[in-house]
């Protein structure tokens, strides 16, 4: 084939064309084998790098895990060794408070046991000193009618000092012996007025009032009450007429109209011819248009009627005392056992009214007893009763106060 010299130029820049575009390739594939290959060593190199990184971390993961078990572990050792000291702390705790209260339990028994032999020592000698003297009236009985009463007063010692040791011994039973007491000290209060009446009247009644119409001038009128010594006095006249027995008034102590002259004094009369013992007071009564003529025909004076009202009262002071107080302490008793005060004075329970209905049956227990020992007081000198008389009202009246003092303190 003939190439005609004007393409022979274009032929051959078309081969050296072509042969730069051969050489251009064949470089190219070779720079690109050796970057890939260069390539291929940075990413071996990266996979050991990446795979000495994971080995590390799986080796410091295996350690964290380690040290987080030991420290578990040792969080573990020292919570129990905490909780085991707790444990220690606290039984020694308790063993040291029951020790405590072991040693308090027997300082407390000692104590009460100190307590109760001291009282019972006292306990004794009171019994050993009321039984000497209750002894010596019973072999000296000169005076049955006086005597008598003297004993019931002295039975009161013995009896509180009893109740008292039994209630130290048995504190449980304190509520019914306080009862067995406050019974046995409303009887004594009216054994005390017995006594003054007794020792006055040597037994009669009516010589008391005698005495007392002597110094009618002196006496202080009678309480005003509807329901007082006349009321009671109309009761039993009515009750007593008809049982067919009212007690009839001695001839020897009032003044009949028919005789302007009585005597006063036991065993003391005069007859109009002016004949009969005259070993008592006298004192003549003059009739008197104030005086009242009873159904049996003798004239009662108006001092003698003021005398008889003052002793009814004074009487009846001191037995609605004696009927209200067992009343008022068995109130009490139950009261205490069903209601539990929340203050002092609750008025939402029943012993604040208790209380209060004990306190004035004291106060007019208390009045009538003054009243009749400053009525009689210049009578009763020989035989000094005023000792008696605060010992009676100490005994009997104060403690009663002193108990709502010491309720008071306790509720405080």
């Amino acid at each position: 084939m003939v190439i005609s010299t004007a393409l022979l130029p274009t032929f051959i820049l078309f081969i050296l064309t072509a042969a730069a575009i051969t050489t251009t390739v064949v470089v190219l594939e070779s720079n690109i084998h050796s970057n890939n290959l260069s390539n291929q060593g940075d990413i071996a190199k990266v996979n050991e790098n990446l795979a000495t990184i994971q080995s590390q971390q799986s080796s410091y993961a295996q350690q964290v895990q380690t040290l987080t078990k030991l420290v578990q572990e040792s969080l573990n050792a020292t919570d129990e060794y905490i909780n085991n000291i707790t444990s220690t702390v606290a039984d020694a705790t308790q063993s040291i408070n029951k020790d405590m209260a072991t040693v308090q339990d027997i300082q407390d028994n000692q104590n009460s046991l100190m307590a109760v032999q001291f009282a019972g020592m006292f306990t004794i000698l009171v019994i050993l000193v009321s039984g000497y003297h209750l002894s010596q009236h019973l072999r000296h009985m000169h005076l049955p009618v006086v005597q008598r009463k003297i004993m019931a007063v002295l039975w009161m010692t013995p009896i509180y000092s009893v109740c008292s040791w039994l209630s130290l011994v048995f504190v449980n039973a304190q509520p019914y012996l306080s009862v067995i007491r406050e019974f046995y000290e409303s009887y004594c209060v009216y054994m005390f007025m017995s006594f003054l009446i007794a020792v006055l009247g040597r037994g009669n009644r009516q010589a008391v009032v005698t005495l007392l119409e002597l110094r009618a001038d002196t006496l202080s009128k009678p309480d005003k009450c509807r329901c007082g010594p006349k009321f009671w006095k109309r009761c039993w006249v009515s009750t007593t007429n008809k049982l067919g027995s009212r007690r009839r008034v001695p001839q020897h102590s009032v003044s009949s109209p028919r005789n302007d002259t009585a005597v006063a004094g036991e065993g003391s009369f005069t007859n109009d011819d002016g004949s009969g013992n005259n070993a008592g007071l006298d004192r003549t009564i003059p009739n008197n248009p104030n005086g009242q003529i009873d159904e049996y025909g003798n004239y009662v004076s108006p001092d003698r009627m003021k005398a008889e009202a003052v002793l009814d009262q004074c009487q009846m002071y001191a037995m609605q005392f004696v009927l209200l107080r067992p009343i008022t302490a068995i109130g009490w008793l139950v009261s205490n056992l069903l209601v539990t005060p929340d203050q002092f004075l609750d008025p939402t329970t029943p012993q604040l009214y208790i209380m209060i209905a004990t306190n004035i049956s004291i106060f007019f227990a208390f009045r009538g007893l003054v009243r009749f020992y400053h009525a009689t007081r210049e009578d009763l000198a020989w035989c000094n009763p005023w000792p008696k008389f605060l010992c009676i009202k100490g005994v009997v009246f104060m403690s009663e106060w002193i108990f709502l003092f010491c309720f008071y303190i306790l509720d405080t």
